[in-house]
């Protein structure tokens, strides 16, 4: 199960820590990575046996080898930063828990839609994101029960996207009273569909 970490509340600010699932997609890209490296060391290394001029250059790659396997694996992790501060939700992308990008910040009391991305009942989704000329990741694991899916104005590239993150209670808690009529209503509905998705997500596990 993905890590949730609450690092600071208050009636107008709240912080959640998404931790990022790491998937095979995501682990086979570090291992080809790596196991480049390591075949570019070891074939220098081999060369540097019949051309003195490679030794040099060989103990180079290894040390440069050896540093970029390291680099790789700090920064395989990836965690998401929600911020709640006075209706706006902003999110950010850390890697290697140093390197911080921005992923998008947007007025919660302009969302136009928000639910859970997958149907509890028929586990289809219920949007798609290539109906969206911008999607926005923010998923501990897309392909959970408990990933949402909200309909945000981003103003980091200030158009409309879809934002795919995993919301806790207390998050969505802080969004709620900032929701349209409408969603406010909704919202009722996404407690129950979120339980359900919570119930079949510890079932799996």
């Amino acid at each position: 199960m993905e890590k949730l970490m609450n690092v600071g509340t208050m009636d107008n600010y709240y912080e959640q820590i998404v931790q990022k699932k790491f998937n095979s997609k995501m682990l086979a890209t570090l291992i080809m990575s790596m196991v480049g490296i390591v075949v570019a060391i070891f074939l220098s290394i081999y060369l540097s046996i019949y051309f003195n001029w490679l030794v040099p250059v060989s103990l180079l790659l290894l040390g440069i080898g050896i540093w970029l396997i390291w680099f790789l694996i700090k920064n395989s992790g990836v965690e998401y930063e929600y911020t709640f501060v006075l209706g706006e939700l902003r999110i950010e992308r850390i890697k290697g828990r140093s390197r911080r990008k921005n992923v998008t910040a947007f007025d919660v009391k302009a969302i136009d839609d928000i639910g859970l991305y997958f149907d509890p009942e028929s586990h289809e989704r219920n949007v798609n994101p290539k109906d969206f000329p911008l999607v926005l990741r923010a998923a501990a694991n897309e392909k959970d029960g408990l990933t949402y899916y909200a309909k945000i104005h981003d103003k980091v590239r200030h158009k409309p996207a879809l934002l795919l993150f995993s919301p806790n209670d207390t998050t969505l808690e802080k969004i709620k009273p900032y929701l349209s009529v409408e969603l406010k209503k909704k919202y009722l509905k996404l407690q129950k569909e979120s339980q359900k998705a919570k119930e079949q997500s510890e079932k799996a596990e």
